[in-house]
Parts: structure tokens; C-alpha cells; sequence
């Protein structure tokens, strides 16, 4: 079903103020979070608004940055003058509340009962993982929105798909705020290519592939031309595992505790609308883009999975609204049944109000237990650590030096000094040492001296000074101090070079 555009109704322009007035209240408490990520983002718009290109480190084109969209949207307000951290906070102020325009609009194309689109909407405006990370001027809400309003547009008209250059325009512009997108776009491409059985079906994917060629593909010309490369270098970096199927899911496991913490309700309710009705919630057989949120829902954690990459709950926010889209949807199918009548439609907003009533009661409570002392607590330890080091070391290190740290975001942003990146994100040559002989051993044995002789060096771990105690070459390193997990380092290269030469 693809609900045919109208004017909004009462109930769900009371839904939208709702939604917009409940998650601006509960973003306020968050308005001072800090992510190192975000200042990794702040030193490439830095550097692009001063003219002096997007990098990380002046002088060294390395394709570390994966946000180019929003990156360049900060650049633009630093241009002007702007505070990098509040244009951000700003932008993804803005990004956040715009998403419960666009997850209404999605409720209004997918769902017949006005009052089920405005509880649903009120319902993602409480998200608990969506509001942790809506104020700390990181590209998640952008991309959230962006992936929502693909959605929005491919639901569009009499049938599935009729809007194929908006959705991929769409969907291109995804791509360029996070990269995971690129992934949906593939998918989405692949169902175009299965429904290219006549006429119509050939249009919409020629229709479909020319926006993202245009604006992914220009941006995939540019960075083979800037960079030397596709592909962002955290794409180069491999986390090993040790047992693979075990821990691919461990993994798995993992991330559907994320989502089970703020959506377990939308996950119980789908799941009796999928035991109870199931075949009328199935996607239909003749447009197989109808299985698209199916398989995105899937897809992505096993991807994410299968590469053993890091996730925490923002990674996962691709997914997490059009997981409660698939819930409401099949919901309202199973409660209305074949032939609704007054008194099933009825019996529908009572049951959706109660489910929406559960679904910000648990968001609400992952809000208060854990989303806000989460983000105070990580922001407070990131601003007593690595941006205090990060002055310090902006005040006290000689001009020419450079500083290996783990993170790098901080520390380069507030120091102003080349960082040598020990994970690997911007400096490539770390990528081979880490798949060897891994972060930690690299550190102790100062392995990364291949690489760079930086003055100072950052470790990551629970004991300070541990480097300091493990390493074989803990005559050549001054500890300067350390705070939080951090231990922070000076490195006299020429011990090093007396203690490894050959005797």
C-alpha cells in the first residue's frame, strides 16, 4: 500500500509538533557532548576552509575521512566565520529534528490510520540511541535523514520504485555522509536490476543509476585523482578475529543487544505481527524492492559482522528507524486484518498507542540510565585526556615534532602537529604493522618506528605507565604524565637507535 499524498491531518500535526517539541527537550541535556570522532571531522574542515585541502595532516593526502558531505558542510560554516564544534552541533541539531519530519512523511506513504502515523512518529523522536548522538556534531543524524528520505521517495506513488532519481539522488548524497550507505545503494541497485523485466522496469533503473553515477561517481573520480585511491583507508584496516564464526556471532550478538536495548518493544511487536499475519506482511512478489527494508534491516549488521568492525550504537542507527517502520507497518496490517471496519480501526490506535507508550517508556529509560551518563561520562573523560593533551601539547611541543596516538582526533585537532595514527585511519603504512603483529605489540616494541619517529607517543591502556613497564625499550621513553586510559610519552630516539643496534 502507498498511501496517496494529502494535507496533513490534525492528529499528525499534533504528532509532528509532539515528536519535534519531545526530542528537542530531550537532545537539551546532551548539548555538551564531545566525541573524539568529532574533532577528527573539525581538522579535515579546518584544513578544507583554509584552502589547504581535505587532510588530516598538511601535506599528506591521505583518504581518511569517509564524510566528505558533511565535512564539507562545516568547512562552509568555518568560512563564514563560524565555531567548527557549534556548526556541527548545529548542522546535526538540525539533521536530528528534520528526521521526524521525514519518518512521518514515511508513516504517511506506508500506513493507513493517521493516528498510528503520529504515534509512530512521537514514538522515533524518543529514540534513546538516536538522541545520544543527535547533538555531538557527528554526520549520524545526516545520514540517518538521508537514508529515511530514500525511503520516503521509494514508497512514493501508486507503486514501489516510481521515484527512482529521487531515491538515488538521494541515496547518492548517503553515500558521501557515511559509507555504509553504499552498501544500501548496491542493494537497492541489484532489486532495480531484478524488476528490469519489461519496459517500465529498464527506465527506473537507467532512471535510478544516474544520480548516484553523477554524484557518487564524481566524488569516487575526485578521491582516485586527490587521494590515489576508492577507498577510505579504514576500509584497509582489518580487525583480525580469532575464531572466526564465533566471533562474527559474538559480534552479531552483540549489536542485537544495541538495538534490543532501545527497540526490543518494535522487535516483540513485529515479531507477533510476522507470527500472526504473517503472509499479508510479506513484501509482494511482483516489485522486489517492497524486500529492500527487509534486507537492509539484515544486511548491514551481518556486514558489519563479517568484517569485525567496531560497532557502536550510532552505527547501527542506519538500520534502527527502519526497523520500527517495519513494525509499525506490519503492526497496523495484522491489527486491521482483511476487511477493517470502525471497530477494527478502533481496536488498531488503542493497541498503537499502547505500543508507542511502551516504545518511549524503554527509550526513555536506556535514555536516562544509560545514553545520558554514557555521554557525559565519555565526554568529560575525552575532555580531562585527550583534549588536555591535546593544548598541552599545542603549548609545549617543539614546532617540527609529531605525536603517535591511537586517537587521533583530538590530539591533532588541539595540538596543531602531524599525527601519526597507530589504528591505522590516516596512516596507511600502519596498516600491514597492525595485521602482523597487532596495535598493542606495536606499541610496546615501538614497531611503528618503520613508520615515523614521532617526539611523543599516546597509549591506550587501563594501567598508567604500562608502556613505561613493558616495553624492551623503556630506557628511550619519558612518561609525561597520563589521564584516564591514557599514558602520554616522550621518545628519545637516539637511545632507541644505541639499544636496537646490533651489538
Amino acid at each position: 500500500m502507498s498511501v496517496p499524498a494529502s494535507p496533513l491531518t490534525r492528529v499528525e500535526r499534533l504528532g509532528l509538533v509532539a515528536g519535534l517539541l519531545l526530542m528537542a527537550a530531550l537532545m537539551w541535556p546532551l548539548r555538551g557532548m564531545l566525541s573524539d570522532d568529532t574533532f577528527f571531522q573539525l581538522q579535515y574542515a579546518r584544513h578544507l576552509a583554509a584552502g589547504q585541502g581535505l587532510v588530516f595532516n598538511l601535506g599528506e593526502r591521505v583518504y581518511g575521512c569517509a564524510t566528505p558531505l558533511w565535512v564539507g558542510l562545516i568547512a562552509d560554516g568555518m568560512a563564514l566565520g563560524g565555531d567548527g564544534l557549534t556548526v556541527a552541533r548545529v548542522l546535526a541539531a538540525i539533521a536530528s529534528l528534520a528526521s521526524v519530519g521525514i519518518f512521518l512523511q514515511l508513516m504517511r506513504r506506508t500506513l493507513e490510520l493517521p493516528a498510528l502515523r503520529a504515534l509512530a512518529t512521537v514514538a522515533w523522536s524518543a529514540n534513546a540511541w538516536m538522541l545520544r548522538w543527535s547533538t555531538a556534531g557527528l554526520e549520524t543524524p545526516l545520514a540517518v535523514a538521508l537514508v529515511l528520505a530514500g525511503f520516503a521517495a521509494i514508497t512514493e506513488g501508486k507503486t514501489w520504485g516510481a521515484r527512482p532519481i529521487r531515491t538515488g539522488a538521494l541515496w547518492g548524497l548517503a553515500c558521501l555522509v557515511r559509507p555504509e550507505a553504499v552498501f544500501l545503494l548496491v542493494l537497492w541497485l541489484m532489486l532495480l536490476i531484478v524488476d528490469a523485466q519489461n519496459r517500465a522496469g529498464v527506465r527506473r533503473l537507467a532512471f535510478g543509476l544516474m544520480p548516484p553515477a553523477l554524484i557518487y561517481g564524481s566524488w569516487l573520480g575526485f578521491s582516485r585523482l586527490y587521494f590515489g585511491t576508492f577507498w577510505p583507508q579504514v576500509l584497509s584496516v582489518t580487525v583480525p578475529l580469532a575464531d572466526r564464526p564465533a566471533a562474527r556471532l559474538a559480534h552479531l550478538a552483540r549489536q542485537a543487544g544495541i538495538v534490543g536495548a532501545s527497540d526490543g518493544v518494535a522487535l516483540v511487536a513485529l515479531g507477533l505481527a510476522l507470527l500472526f499475519d504473517g503472509p499479508r506482511s510479506w513484501p509482494r512478489r511482483e516489485n522486489t524492492q517492497r524486500w529492500l527494508p527487509w534486507v537492509w534491516v539484515a544486511a548491514l549488521p551481518a556486514l558489519f559482522a563479517s568484517r569485525g568492525f567496531p560497532v557502536v550504537s550510532r552505527h547501527l542507527l542506519l538500520v534502527i528507524p527502519v526497523l520500527e517502520w517495519l513494525a509499525w507497518r506490519a503492526s497496523e496490517r495484522w491489527w486491521l486484518g482483511p476487511e477493517p471496519g470502525p471497530r477494527r480501526r478502533a481496536q488498531a490506535v488503542m493497541l498503537g498507542a499502547a505500543l508507542a507508550i511502551l516504545m518511549i517508556a524503554q527509550s526513555l529509560t536506556l535514555y536516562a540510565t544509560a545514553a545520558v551518563p554514557q555521554a557525559i561520562a565519555e565526554s568529560r573523560a575525552l575532555e580531562g585526556s585527550l583534549v588536555k593533551w591535546g593544548r598541552w601539547f599545542g603549548r609545549h611541543a617543539p614546532p617540527a615534532s609529531s605525536i603517535a596516538s591511537p586517537e587521533v582526533g583530538a590530539i591533532g585537532f588541539f595540538s596543531g602537529h602531524p599525527v601519526l595514527d597507530l589504528s591505522g585511519g590516516i596512516t596507511p603504512a600502519m596498516a600491514p604493522l597492525l595485521e602482523r603483529e597487532g596495535l598493542e605489540q606495536a606499541v610496546a616494541g615501538l614497531r611503528f618506528e618503520s613508520v615515523g619517529r614521532p617526539m611523543f607517543v599516546v597509549e591506550r591502556n587501563g594501567a598508567p605507565y604500562d608502556l613505561a613497564r613493558r616495553s624492551p625499550y623503556r630506557e628511550c621513553i619519558t612518561p609525561l604524565g597520563a589521564a584516564g586510559p591514557y599514558s602520554f610519552y616522550r621518545i628519545d630516539w637516539s637511545i632507541f637507535d644505541r639499544l636496537s643496534s646490533p651489538r
